[in-house]
């Protein structure tokens, strides 16, 4: 298996999202790249929906990077959802082209699982959460390399 830096580096670059988040239709640019002396990988979301789709003004940063003592990625997420007076990061053990992320907000688990296909230099991301025992699916989501 490659190092984190590696896997990583199959996140770099400029991608077209589009997926579903519940039955609303999501379509992102995404540009990923190195930051803070290549130590987090800053992925930028930006919506390129019409005007009367609910997540047209929708903006997203992760920064997501690799604790080698504890060997453990983690997930900063910022996004324009809201301020939160406290910050909740993401944490993820690869599992082989899997990251499955787990952000824990007191009585809720929200999962964000990043997975690669390399046959296709395609990622997918799964999003759930779980409340009371009860995992619910939040959104489903596909990136593509945009060209040019």
């Amino acid at each position: 298996m490659e190092g984190y830096r590696g896997f990583l580096d199959h996140l770099a670059g400029q991608w077209l999202l589009t997926g579903t988040m519940g039955d609303v239709d999501l379509r992102q640019e995404v540009d990923a790249k190195w930051i803070l002396g290549e130590r987090f990988l800053s992925m930028y979301f930006n919506s390129i929906t019409a005007e009367d789709n609910p997540t047209s003004d929708y903006e997203a940063v992760y920064h997501i990077g690799f604790n080698e003592e504890s060997e453990i990625y983690v997930m900063h997420l910022l996004d324009t959802t809201e301020v939160p007076v406290e910050c909740t990061v993401g944490r993820a053990k690869r599992e082989g082209n899997s990251l499955p992320f787990l952000f824990e907000y007191g009585d809720m688990r929200f999962f964000n699982v990043f997975t690669w296909y390399p046959e296709k230099d395609r990622w997918s991301f799964r999003q759930s959460f779980d409340e009371d025992g009860d995992t619910r699916l939040f959104a489903l989501k596909e990136m593509v390399r945009r060209s040019g």
